[in-house]
């Protein structure tokens, strides 16, 4: 078993040729860049082929809802720390400006 490792950038992209042989190319650059291609062998059924794709598509599920989860936490902690800011400066502002 190989890896190989490259990284996505915003520029990234998939691409299917070919609706009917299962091949899935992931461009994590740009097009001329680095490129990881799905294969699936010759003697593969379509079954087989949809069960793989399955697969994939509940890891890549799983990897977006990971994702979605930590935006979220950053999201909530960042808005939670400017409400706290908020509230510190309006008893301040109570208090007389008082540090």
């Amino acid at each position: 078993m190989s890896t190989y490792r490259t990284y996505w950038t915003p520029e990234g992209h998939i691409e299917l040729w070919g609706s009917t042989d299962g091949t899935l190319y992931l461009h994590p650059g740009s097009i001329a860049g680095d490129q990881i291609i799905l294969i699936p062998p010759t003697d593969m059924t379509p079954e087989q082929m949809l069960t793989v794709a399955d697969r994939v598509l509940t890891g890549v599920r799983r990897w977006r809802d990971t994702v979605a989860e930590h935006v979220e936490r950053k999201r909530t902690t960042a808005d939670e720390l400017a409400a706290a800011k908020a509230e510190i400066e309006r008893l301040r502002a109570e208090q007389g400006g008082a540090t």
